[in-house]
């Protein structure tokens, strides 16, 4: 009876950490927009993960033996978590995220300004630079005309 409450507990633990890397699969796809192809790529990792941990959860505590009450209880984990876990979970991993990028949307920010004079400078420099090089290009061919000139009288 007692190995069977560890399996049970150890399946409920399974399910927990599936839904919590669910999770974190989520919030990845509502920071970044990819593409449906790599959504499919990340349904595959996370369902490859998820019966790799089954699969260990299962040996771990029951030397291997998959049964009906294993996956119940796995499923009743994932419930669980998503009732009582995943809203703070979420937050508290949005705030940490939050409280990493701060710092560098500030940086972002100040230097904004100074990138843009860096390219507007950048911009009124090439646009000298190429008509520099069209009378350049100009001053060549009247060059050459005369070299081909000079060769056809020789």
């Amino acid at each position: 009876m007692l190995h069977e409450v560890y399996v049970f507990l150890s399946a409920i633990g399974a399910g927990i950490i599936t839904g919590f890397i669910y999770d974190l699969f989520r919030m990845k796809r509502k920071a970044l927009k990819t593409r449906p192809f790599l959504v499919c790529i990340e349904d595959i990792v996370f369902w490859v993960f998820t019966a790799m941990l089954v699969f260990i959860a299962a040996y771990l505590s029951n030397q291997g033996e998959i049964r009906l009450y294993f996956f119940i209880s796995m499923l009743l984990g994932i419930i669980v978590y998503n009732c009582l876990f995943s809203r703070w979970v979420t937050q508290i991993l949005t705030f940490i995220v939050k409280l990493i990028i701060w710092p560098f949307a500030k940086l972002i920010k100040l230097l904004k300004p100074p990138i843009r004079w860096l390219m507007k400078l950048i911009g009124m420099g090439k646009e000298k630079t190429s008509k520099r090089l069209k009378n350049y290009s100009v001053k060549a061919r009247r060059r050459l005309k005369s070299l081909k000139n000079i060769m056809r009288k020789v």
